[in-house]
């Protein structure tokens, strides 16, 4: 299948919150959020993806034990597309990169970029030695320095600058401070509500204009 703008944001959405399970003859995509911040955005983004780049209808299920949500189907074809693609079968964090296909294209590495964030990033305020949280950053969490490395490498290739530590099991890739938030809301945007809602209670409306909608070819 040929790379698009929806299916580059759909394997960021994979990359951050998905997985690949393969089990007597059960071909899984799963993909998981929290209940209530993250609702909204797969109930709007996530299923309009599916349907569509696949013509696929899925369903956002809860689990009424927990404070998350699930999408869970079996669905061969789909799951070979996006094997094809790149994205690894079972645990992924040894194996997870960035397709060359999306590194080389701007536009679809801004789109891969958007779902990953939307799912494995968030929006922190820091007082860097004020006495309010005011310094923003985007920061983007990962079992794997290595597609960290290269998220890092296609941010930089476009203006942006930032940092990879470590924390534990996890490596956080930090985007620090208003130039590189309002390059990210120019160029990339974000489609979940929570990280909007986030700014904007700090900051005030969003300007310039962001790319907020979801992108269609």
């Amino acid at each position: 299948m040929e790379m698009t703008k929806e299916l580059a944001e759909l394997t960021g959405i994979m990359s951050g919150d998905g997985c690949l399970s393969s089990k007597k003859q059960k071909y899984v995509v799963y993909i998981s959020g929290h209940k209530q911040d993250d609702r909204h955005y797969h109930d709007n983004t996530t299923k309009k993806l599916f349907m569509d780049i696949f013509g696929k209808e899925i369903k956002v299920q809860e689990r009424s034990d927990e404070n998350t949500l699930f999408i869970r189907f079996s669905d061969k074809k789909i799951f070979s597309i996006l094997h094809s693609i790149g994205l690894p079968i079972g645990k992924k964090y040894d194996y997870l990169k960035v397709p060359d296909c999306i590194i080389k294209n701007s536009i679809l590495s801004f789109c891969f970029l958007r779902g990953l964030a939307d799912t494995d990033g968030s929006i922190v305020f820091s007082k860097q030695h004020r006495k309010i949280n005011y310094y923003p950053r985007i920061e983007i969490t990962s079992k794997s320095r290595n597609f960290l490395e290269e998220v890092l490498l296609i941010l930089a290739s476009n203006g942006f600058y930032g940092s990879i530590s470590k924390r534990g099991i996890y490596c956080r890739l930090e985007i620090p401070g208003f130039k590189n938030l309002e390059r990210w809301l120019k160029l990339i945007g974000f489609n979940n509500k929570k990280h909007i809602r986030k700014i904007e209670a700090r900051l005030g409306p969003i300007t310039p204009s962001t790319r907020l909608e979801l992108v269609t070819t």
